[in-house]
């Protein structure tokens, strides 16, 4: 993961820097307001977050609709261009600040504040407040009076960790922790093969209206689960759909998002 994540960031400001252009109803109630009275956050900051920072998969509040998860790993100093890509800070206040750094300023720059608690050890509180982008992209400068959202801290290895949007519930975030894993599996699978898979136009505009459309214009399948939907290299939206009347079967929606793919979808099944 660290290693696919890693590639992903250099990729990014290279081809930047060459001139190119930029339901899950476990989730539904995780944005929440901040309680009265937080416990002490020095003891719940199992994974000694606070006073850190990480590379993030992606600016928090770059994208305020696919907002599933987000994935944070150590920075390692040895690497050439450690200081590239996007990163984040957890400060002592329970204040945060994310950005993306590239070696030119032929790029887009987004960057993001805010406030994060912990509400217990497994699960941190984040809002963010003002998001800022200039560069070779639009200019924006966005002040946000959203609730707090709630993450499940999930450890995939040492100092590194997904955040996964999460209701509270520890089962529920169980199952999203598997779910993310099985698309992981995609990931691995498929890697930049993506926008091959998007062979299907449709004028539907939201993610589940396009998975819908696609299931009942393109397969046979007639009960089915999305079960959990997960941003992948800002690229496309890749969905986990259990087939209900196979049981343990599952496939892949793939949603794809930027320009050029705009209302495109397509299929994917894992090989065996």
């Amino acid at each position: 993961m660290k290693k696919t994540l890693l590639l992903l960031t250099i990729l990014s400001f290279i081809i930047s820097c060459s001139g190119q252009g930029k339901n899950n109803a476990s989730i539904e109630n995780s944005i929440i307001q901040i309680p009265q009275n937080l416990p002490d956050q020095n003891q719940l900051d199992k994974y000694n977050f606070r006073k850190k920072s990480f590379k993030i998969s992606e600016v928090i509040g770059q994208d305020t609709v696919n907002d599933q998860e987000y994935v944070l790993y150590k920075i390692d100093t040895t690497e050439k261009h450690f200081n590239y890509g996007n990163s984040i800070q957890f400060n002592a206040e329970n204040t945060f600040n994310a950005y993306y750094r590239a070696p030119c300023g032929n790029d887009c720059f987004p960057s993001s504040t805010g406030k994060y608690f912990f509400s217990d050890e497994n699960h941190i509180l984040i809002q963010v407040k003002q998001f800022q982008q200039h560069g070779d992209c639009e200019a924006e400068n966005l002040a946000f009076n959203n609730g707090f959202v709630k993450y499940y801290i999930n450890p995939i290895s040492n100092n590194n960790f997904k955040l996964i949007k999460s209701n509270g519930n520890l089962n529920d975030d169980s199952l999203n922790v598997k779910y993310s894993a099985i698309i992981d599996k995609y990931i691995e699978e498929v890697k930049n093969g993506s926008s091959a898979l998007l062979d299907y136009k449709t004028i539907a505009t939201d993610n589940i209206s396009r998975v819908n459309d696609f299931i009942k214009n393109r397969t046979t399948i007639k009960k089915y689960k999305v079960l959990y939907s997960k941003k992948v290299d800002d690229v496309s939206l890749v969905n986990l759909v259990e087939n209900l009347d196979i049981p343990g079967e599952y496939f892949f929606i793939v949603n794809g998002f930027r320009n050029n793919y705009e209302f495109q979808v397509g299929y994917y099944k894992l090989k065996e």
